[in-house]
């Protein structure tokens, strides 16, 4: 059985239309996938952003609580927990390869491919396809950029991010210039490459549908045909814009989302034309979603980080021949279970791991695996914050900070699933509950300690354009 291993960056778990849960959203072949495969509606990252999720993901081990003094340097932002795999980690791929698998990686997330990063152990076959966001990729004349199109005083100042990307795809021409449709393009060519090298894993991980959001003007008038200020918002806008702005971020969000889903439709078309999609094993996620002012902010600060639309992921899976097609899963699962669950699957052994199989619950043999998860978030600096989730409660806390600065939260889902009101101080005996699990999985009391070291180093745009004048651009 061959393995295709998807990950989308900052996708929402509630933007597939076949999850009921956004009214607006087209995600045709996405929702295909929930139609012939296993949607897991509560599904949760361990470790985020972005490399502390991908970390758990092809280990099996929890990058939460962020510990370890690692080389980062060349590596940005400063995030706790934003290092490389550990050398006594064996990778997914490595296991897999060892087990007789060919191994390929199509990726445009670039944080996995900067200095001292590893995620190409046990990788056969890798593609880097660059540029997005401040991927050191081009240099180029500033003066050549337009950055009245993506900017407005007031409203979007210019940011090194905003130049880095632009110099990055400056020249395209079409839709297939889209780095989601490189992306996917790789992924297609590794695809017929391998018809004979079978089992083959592909390890497919998109960028999008993180910001900037920039998918062709066409998707976002999807979900905004009326928009006409002769710019576009790409990098997101200030938390108080105004409706008409925050409607076209997210129309951007949404239209990024779409054009994404279109890149998994050619995929599962080119694994059809191979003959290959009943043999194989598809796995969909996100490593987390973002904010879009459900709780008054945009992307995903630290502070917001506690809430479902931020530590959500994205869980899909179809298995050979539509097993257990249709299916919704409630229980708990988490990005460090994929690990076990697909190599027991597939049969291949591995070292003992943090994750759990979820397949019983797959299976109907069990309603639950986890009665609870908990979710740490690195904002950089002190910014950590961690969640413990039951079907019933979540729990937010900074548990590195004294109980003064703690920002004890807690939100009744069944009353409210909005997470709108902390009701931490009517609940005091479900928040003791809670703050203990959290200081058993901690193994300490709060406020716990820091075990990790962040070195600080600039994106290298930031440092060579420092002395630029953007007024000139």
């Amino acid at each position: 059985m061959n393995v295709v291993l998807i990950c989308l960056d900052t996708y929402r778990a509630d933007c597939v239309a076949a999850a009921g849960r956004n009214p607006v959203i087209k995600t045709p072949n996405l929702d295909r996938l929930v139609r012939e495969g296993v949607l897991f509606d509560n599904a949760f990252g361990e470790g985020q952003p972005t490399i502390q999720f991908r970390r758990a993901l092809c280990t099996g081990m929890r990058a939460f609580p962020f510990t370890g003094d690692y080389d980062t340097i060349g590596c940005w932002p400063p995030n706790a927990g934003w290092h490389k795999i550990a050398p006594e980690q064996p990778t997914l791929a490595e296991t897999l390869l060892a087990g007789g698998y060919a191994t390929g990686l199509c990726a445009d997330t670039y944080h996995m491919f900067k200095p001292t990063m590893n995620f190409t152990r046990g990788i056969a076959s890798w593609d880097f396809i660059r540029g997005q966001e401040s991927d050191n990729y081009r240099t180029g004349p500033l003066s050549a950029l337009d950055l009245s199109k993506y900017t407005k005083k007031g409203v979007v100042e210019p940011h090194y991010i905003h130049i880095q990307y632009l110099l990055n795809v400056a020249g395209r021409q079409g839709e297939m210039d889209y780095l989601p449709a490189k992306v996917f393009t790789s992924a297609i060519r590794y695809v017929n490459d391998n018809k004979e090298n079978r089992p083959f894993f592909l390890w497919v991980d998109c960028f999008d549908p993180h910001e900037p959001f920039d998918p062709p003007a066409e998707y976002a008038n999807m979900y905004d045909p009326d928009w006409d200020e002769g710019w576009e918002p790409i990098h997101g806008v200030h938390d108080e814009a105004d409706e008409k702005l925050r409607r076209r971020v997210k129309a951007l969000y949404y239209g990024s989302c779409t054009f994404v889903d279109k890149q998994i439709g050619r995929l599962l078309g080119a694994l059809e034309g191979a003959k290959l999609l009943e043999e194989t094993l598809l796995l969909v996620c996100s490593d987390h979603g973002l904010e879009l002012w459900d709780h008054g902010a945009l992307h995903k600060n630290v502070n917001k980080c506690k809430y479902r639309p931020n530590n959500e992921i994205l869980a899909l899976m179809r298995f050979p021949g539509k097993k257990h097609a249709g299916k919704r899963i409630k229980g708990f699962i988490q990005n460090q279970d994929f690990f076990p669950t697909l190599l027991k699957l597939l049969g291949v052994a591995h070292q003992p791991v943090d994750g759990t199989d979820f397949m019983p619950l797959v299976e109907g043999k069990t309603k639950s695996v986890h009665d609870h998860v908990v979710t740490g978030w690195s904002g950089g600096g002190s910014g950590i914050y961690a969640c413990v989730r039951t079907l019933k409660w979540n729990y937010s806390c900074n548990p590195y900070v004294d109980e003064a600065k703690r920002d004890e939260m807690l939100f009744d889902l069944g009353a409210d699933p909005g997470e709108t009101k902390n009701v931490a101080a009517k609940n005091l005996k479900v928040v003791a509950d809670c703050r203990r699990r959290l200081e058993e999985f901690l193994g300490e009391k709060l406020p716990a300690t820091r075990r990790d070291v962040i070195h600080t180093y600039d994106a290298p745009v930031k440092i060579w354009t420092k002395n630029a004048s953007w007024a000139k651009l």
